[in-house]
């Protein structure tokens, strides 16, 4: 094989990684989770890293105790999070087999991290074959 060819596949398989990063990133800022406890006086939905986003109570919910309707809220974000999680790893585990969740579920993928990707994928699509 010459260096041209070996160049040119490399190139390309960079780039097609690089695609399948930005891809994972877009779904990974897509991923939720949702759940209701309380017969659904409690709904919540979380990111993807399993911190609540939004919280509704029903004015039903209030008629609970208080220890009652914490155990509720606390119920249904771990669910909803199991669930957030759950497709967090189909995600990753499309392009990451194997890889360490516990470390990509710290925290949601940051602008910059996006921006870096994107630029380098743009570097190696200007550059040609």
């Amino acid at each position: 094989m010459d260096t041209d060819d070996w160049s040119a596949r490399l190139r390309q398989d960079t780039t097609r990684r690089l695609e399948a990063v930005s891809r994972m990133q877009d779904e990974l800022a897509q991923v939720h989770g949702e759940a209701a406890a309380a017969g659904g006086l409690v709904r919540v939905r979380v990111g993807p890293t399993g911190l609540p986003t939004e919280l509704h109570l029903a004015p039903d919910a209030m008629r609970l105790s208080a220890d009652q309707l914490a155990r509720h809220v606390v119920a249904a974000i771990t669910e909803a999070a199991a669930s957030a999680g759950e497709r967090v790893r189909e995600v990753v585990g499309e392009l990451v087999p194997g890889v360490d969740l516990e470390a990509l579920l710290s925290g949601p993928v940051v602008a910059a991290d996006r921006e870096a990707v994107d630029e380098e994928l743009d570097r190696w699509r200007s550059a040609g074959p």
